[in-house]
């Protein structure tokens, strides 16, 4: 699992990126912010996740809001 801050959601188009502990940032959408229970996401807002890849870009998947 991995730590960091939601840097941004838009709930209008679903996604937002995450910055983890090491200044990278990770993509989120919005069925994995589901799948964890939440309805949305807030700026600065702790969470863990795993990190995973797709299209060619960090994602995160298994998403808990701490």
């Amino acid at each position: 699992m991995q730590l960091g801050n939601v840097k941004w959601f838009d709930i209008g188009t679903g996604i937002g990126q995450i910055e983890a502990d090491e200044g990278d940032f990770v993509h989120v959408g919005i069925d994995v912010v589901r799948r964890a229970g939440e309805a949305t996401l807030r700026e600065g807002q702790l969470v863990v996740y795993d990190l995973e890849y797709a299209k060619g870009r960090s994602v995160a998947d298994n998403l808990r809001v701490l």
